[in-house]
C-alpha cells in the first residue's frame, strides 16, 4: 500500500511539472499580433450615433470604431472642416441585409446612396474629365464582388435650385464585417458595415480638402434589411477621419481621407441562445453531477458516464465552432466548455479513484477501518454535486466579468 502511494505521488508530480512546462512552452511560441497603424477617429460633423455610455446596451457594444477626439482636436477639427474646399452630403439607405456568414466573416446587402455636392467640386470633376462615382468607393466590398461598386441611376447628376449637384446611385454586393463581440458568444452583437471613401490618386481629396457630411434626416434602413434569427439593434451613420500609415509613394506625409461609416446593428437573442447552445450543455453536465448516485458496485457503469459526456462535448462544441471564424481568444461559450472538460476530468479521476478504494476496503480486516474508509467515501459522493456547482458557478462568473468592457 505504501509503495502503491509513492507511485500515486510521482505520477501526479510527472503531471503537474508537465502541465507546468506545456505552459512555459505555450507562452514562448505564443505569437504577440502587430497592431496595424491605420486609424479611425470620429469627426465633428452631425451624426446619427449613439456614444454616451449610459445609454449603451449592459455588455458595452457600441458601433463606434476608433476614439473619441479631445476638446483641442475638436475644435481643429470644426475648424478645418469650415475651410475645407470640397464638401458632399453622403446618405445611405439599406433596402436589404442578408447572407450573415460569421466564418468569414461577411454580409450581402443592397439599396441607394446618394451624393449631394457643391460647385468648387463639381469644377474639380469636370478638369479631371470624371463623373463623381469614379472618386468613390466601398472600401470594405470583397474582391470576389469587384467594381462596379456604385450603380448610377438617371442619365448624370441633376442640378438644384441651390446650385449644388445632386445623383443616386444604387449598390449591391457582399461586404467584409469588421466588428462583433465574439468574445460574448452566444450573446453577441455585430455590426454590418459600408464603408464610403474618396479615391483618388493624388491626395487632391484628402481630409483638409474634401469633407463628407452624412445625411441623417434621409439615410435609413428598409423593413428587407433585417437577418432572420437577429435582433435589429438601429442603424448608425457618421463621418470619421480614416488615417492611413502611408502616403502611397506620394511623399510627405501620412494620408487622411474623410470616410462616411453607415452600419445596421444586430444581437442575439438570449433566451435563444440558452436554449440552443447551453441548455445540451446543462444536461450533459447533469449526468456528470449524478455519476456518483450509481451504485459503487456498478464500476462500469460509473465509468462509461464521464466518457460518454466527453465525446459529447467534443461533438457539441465542434459545432458551435465551425459557425465561427479562427479567433485568437477563447469565446465566452469556449470558456464554459473549459469548465466543462474539467469537471468531467476530474469526474472520470475520481471514479477510478473511488473503485479503488472500494476494492481495496474488501481487504481491510479491521471492521472499524473498514467502515471508516466507507463513510469517507459515501460522504464524497454525497458531496461531489454541490463542489460541483459551486466550483462551475464561480469559474463561468468570472470568464464572464472579466470580459474587456465592449470587446
Amino acid at each position: 500500500m505504501r509503495k502503491q502511494r509513492r507511485w500515486n505521488l510521482l505520477a501526479t508530480v510527472s503531471l503537474l511539472l508537465a502541465v507546468i512546462l506545456a505552459l512555459i512552452a505555450i507562452t514562448r511560441i505564443d505569437i504577440t499580433p502587430v497592431q496595424s497603424r491605420d486609424a479611425l477617429r470620429l469627426s465633428t460633423s452631425a451624426r446619427s450615433l449613439n456614444i454616451d455610455p449610459s445609454q449603451l446596451p449592459p455588455s458595452g457594444w457600441t458601433s463606434l470604431r476608433g476614439q473619441l477626439l479631445n476638446p483641442g482636436e475638436a475644435s481643429v477639427d470644426q475648424e478645418a472642416f469650415a475651410a475645407a474646399p470640397y464638401r458632399a452630403q453622403l446618405g445611405v439607405y439599406a433596402n436589404t441585409a442578408s447572407e450573415l456568414d460569421l466564418s468569414v466573416p461577411s454580409f450581402a446587402s443592397s439599396g441607394y446612396i446618394w451624393l449631394i455636392w457643391d460647385e468648387p467640386l463639381q469644377r474639380y470633376l469636370d478638369a479631371a474629365g470624371i463623373s463623381i462615382d469614379q472618386r468613390f468607393t466601398l472600401l470594405n466590398t470583397l474582391i470576389s464582388d469587384a467594381p462596379p461598386e456604385l450603380q448610377p441611376i438617371g442619365e448624370g447628376p441633376e442640378r438644384r435650385a441651390d446650385g449644388g449637384y445632386y445623383q443616386l446611385f444604387s449598390y449591391r454586393g457582399r461586404y467584409l464585417l469588421d466588428q462583433a463581440s465574439f468574445r460574448h458568444y452566444p450573446f453577441m452583437s455585430i455590426s454590418l458595415p459600408l464603408f464610403i471613401e474618396a479615391n483618388d490618386v493624388d491626395g487632391s481629396l484628402s481630409y483638409d480638402k474634401l469633407r463628407l457630411e452624412p445625411d441623417i434626416r434621409d439615410s435609413g434602413m428598409g423593413f428587407n434589411a433585417r437577418i432572420l434569427g437577429w435582433l435589429n439593434q438601429g442603424w448608425s451613420i457618421a463621418e470619421y477621419r480614416h488615417q492611413y500609415a502611408t502616403s502611397f509613394g506620394q511623399g510627405g506625409g501620412e494620408s487622411d481621407y474623410s470616410l462616411v461609416l453607415f452600419d445596421i446593428s444586430f444581437g442575439t437573442s438570449a433566451w435563444a441562445a440558452v436554449w440552443r447552445l447551453l441548455l445540451p450543455l446543462v444536461v450533459l453536465m447533469s449526468m456528470v453531477l449524478l455519476v456518483f448516485k450509481v451504485r459503487p458496485d456498478e464500476q462500469d457503469a460509473r465509468a462509461s458516464i464521464p466518457v460518454t459526456v466527453l465525446l459529447t462535448l467534443v461533438f457539441l462544441q465542434q459545432t458551435y465552432r465551425s459557425d465561427l471564424p479562427v479567433l485568437p481568444f477563447l469565446t465566452f461559450l469556449d470558456q464554459v466548455y473549459v469548465v466543462a472538460y474539467v469537471v468531467t476530468l476530474v469526474a472520470f479521476v475520481l471514479v477510478i479513484w473511488i473503485g479503488r478504494r472500494y476494492a481495496d476496503m474488501e481487504e481491510i480486516e479491521d471492521i472499524e477501518r473498514r467502515e471508516f474508509t466507507k463513510s469517507r467515501l459515501e460522504h464524497l459522493d454525497s458531496s461531489w454535486p454541490l463542489v460541483v456547482v459551486i466550483f462551475s458557478t464561480i469559474a463561468i462568473a468570472v470568464a464572464w466579468f472579466t470580459i474587456p468592457p465592449g470587446a
